[in-house]
């Protein structure tokens, strides 16, 4: 019986936190209920950037001095030319670009890597949602 309690909170919580509802009950959980189990979000841009840069941290250092991985250390890249970090062997089409890290550029290039400037080597398929491209933007806005 707890079992079949424990698992209906939690399948209710569940989907109150992806904006649907239970199927058991039209109701959905109290506020209490609600933000006791769910993760409170980041408050500002830079945070929400910063959680969302995770995925990117599987190649990429953001500290200075840091080794470079897959890709390169993005410390201090906002403003800067593309391509030019010392340490990193880049692809022919960054070295030759004229291309400088602005939030403008950034934005398109984080949308989709490809289509941005073709025959850059970066293996990601692109953030499609502009609000978490913003939010990566502003986080390495911070990385200075």
């Amino acid at each position: 019986m707890k079992y079949a309690i424990t698992t209906a909170i939690f399948a209710a919580l569940t989907l109150a936190a992806c904006g649907g509802q239970s199927e058991s009950s039209g109701d959905s959980p109290t506020p209490s209920t609600a933000s006791a189990a769910a993760p409170a979000t980041p408050a500002t841009p830079e945070e929400r950037g910063r959680k969302l840069f995770n995925e990117c941290a599987v190649c990429h250092t953001t500290k200075e001095g840091e080794a470079h991985r897959v890709g390169p250390n993005l410390f201090g890249i906002v403003g800067h030319p593309a391509g030019k970090a010392d340490g990193f062997a880049y692809s022919k089409a960054l070295t030759e670009s004229d291309i400088v890290w602005t939030d403008e550029n950034l934005d398109a290039y984080i949308e989709n890597p490809q289509m941005f400037l073709r025959g850059n080597r970066m293996a990601y398929v692109g953030q499609r949602d502009a609000e978490k491209r913003a939010d990566i933007i502003a986080y390495l806005k911070t990385l200075k």
